[in-house]
């Protein structure tokens, strides 16, 4: 729309325009795409009324392109997508967040595509208003928040590399199988893998992974909260894409919801590519989906496969021996499905996670947050559940430690906490 069709429409004409905007990332349909970042050029122009800046010579009345700046990089540099236009899109909804904005016109330049030809540009170009805005922002809100019916099946995938990584992802694990939402906790193998670096970064640590299949009635959006909540408790900063981290909790799958929110993208959009993510949850789970494809097919073909160093299956129990390494490299398979212990028995149907489940499972209960904060060790010694009956509590155990919960002891000197709360009706509480 050019400035003077916003003139006769009545809208806001005046714009702020920048240009040449250059930052990295890690966006692309081709495989060889998603391990390499590369350089995109970004223009955007913005739709405001700067009449009461002008008048007063102040800035904190107009637009801060400096701000604009900042979260267009946010966007290119954070999560990945296949697609320019849906780069072009994030870019367009995270601008508009500021609502004096009326308008944005974004044109995202791939100076490196991938085409065998000379070129000279690819773009796209697209233009937002605020009404598109309030749009996407509540279309998307509804998917990501509603609870299911029933329990159904979510994959978290966790990782570390600073700090004391094992220690850190126990005491998340042993946080989740303490949490009342959860019906099933089920965990992976723990994975010692080579940090995925972009070209030019510092060496890092080596990451230990693990996948976790939860069963539960929280939505998409609950399960994220609980991840940055994990994540924060355990001081993650983001200083850059790729940076070391305390704690790396990701939400790769939940059964029946795919999102395009760049808040959250389900399935996970680069988890079907990752040997650190696909290779332990084949090992936990021989059925499992993603994308319509097996998992243990997946794990097979990914191209950082050779970064797996060591597994170890009863790390929650033993210590892992991180000093010596057992690099699997080509011994990395993927478990035979109809050997494995985690095969379907028969009369079960198999959900698209791989999580089995009866048919005849009926609904036990109605359990949501805030509850599972208080499995972390928050609140007072009770603490009311969401259940409509009014019945269910969640009770403190009792515990010489003080702390409300249940030092468990591996053969490792270190102890897990494992929070002590139960899920009791009234008449049995204490």
């Amino acid at each position: 729309m050019t400035r003077r069709t916003r003139q006769l429409s009545g809208k806001p004409a005046d714009c702020i325009t920048l240009r040449g905007i250059h930052a990295s990332g890690v966006h692309g349909v081709l495989e060889a795409e998603h391990h390499q970042p590369q350089n995109f050029v970004v223009d955007i122009s913005l739709w405001f009324d700067s009449r009461a800046a002008a008048r007063v010579d102040d800035l904190a009345l107009t637009i801060d392109y400096a701000a604009v700046t900042d979260k267009i990089l946010s966007v290119v540099r954070g999560k990945s997508v296949a697609l320019i236009e849906r780069l072009a899109q994030r870019i367009a909804m995270k601008v508009l967040e500021d609502e004096r904005i009326d308008a944005v016109e974004v044109t995202v330049h791939k100076p490196q595509a991938p085409l065998k030809v000379e070129f000279g540009d690819v773009s796209i170009e697209i233009y937002r208003t605020r009404e598109d805005f309030e749009k996407e922002t509540a279309r998307l809100a509804v998917a990501l928040t509603v609870r299911p019916e029933k329990p159904r099946a979510a994959v978290l995938a966790l990782g570390a590399n600073l700090g004391d990584p094992v220690k850190t992802l126990r005491e998340v694990v042993s946080a989740l199988q303490s949490a009342p939402e959860f019906d099933e906790v089920a965990v992976s193998p723990l994975a010692r893998t080579r940090p995925v670096l972009a070209s030019g970064q510092a060496p890092q640590p080596d990451y230990y992974n693990a996948v976790v299949r939860l069963v539960s009635r929280l939505s998409a959006s609950e399960l994220l909260d609980l991840a940055h909540h994990f994540e924060q408790v355990h001081h993650r900063e983001r200083p850059s894409h790729w940076a070391a981290r305390t704690l790396d909790v990701d939400v790769i799958a939940v059964e029946g919801v795919e999102s395009s929110d760049p808040r959250l993208t389900l399935p996970h959009p680069h988890a079907a590519s990752r040997a650190f993510v696909l290779v332990p949850w084949a090992k936990l789970d021989a059925t499992a989906k993603l994308g319509g494809e097996l998992v243990t097919e997946l794990a097979t073909k990914a191209e950082d496969r050779d970064g797996i160093v060591n597994l170890w299956p009863d790390w929650l129990e033993v210590a892992p021996d991180t000093e010596r390494a057992n690099p699997w490299g080509e011994s990395v398979e993927a478990p035979d499905s109809a050997t494995s212990e985690n095969s379907v028995e028969e009369g079960t149907e198999t959900s698209v996670l791989g999580t089995p489940r009866r048919a005849s499972e009926t609904l036990d209960g109605n359990y949501g947050l805030p509850s599972w904060q208080a499995a972390l060790g928050t609140g007072g010694e009770h603490r009311v559940v969401d259940d409509v009956t009014g019945e269910i509590f969640l009770e403190r155990s009792s515990s010489s430690s003080g702390n409300g919960g249940e030092s468990v002891k591996s053969e490792s000197t270190e102890q897990v906490t494992k929070p002590g709360w139960r899920r009791v009706r009234k008449h049995e509480a204490s």
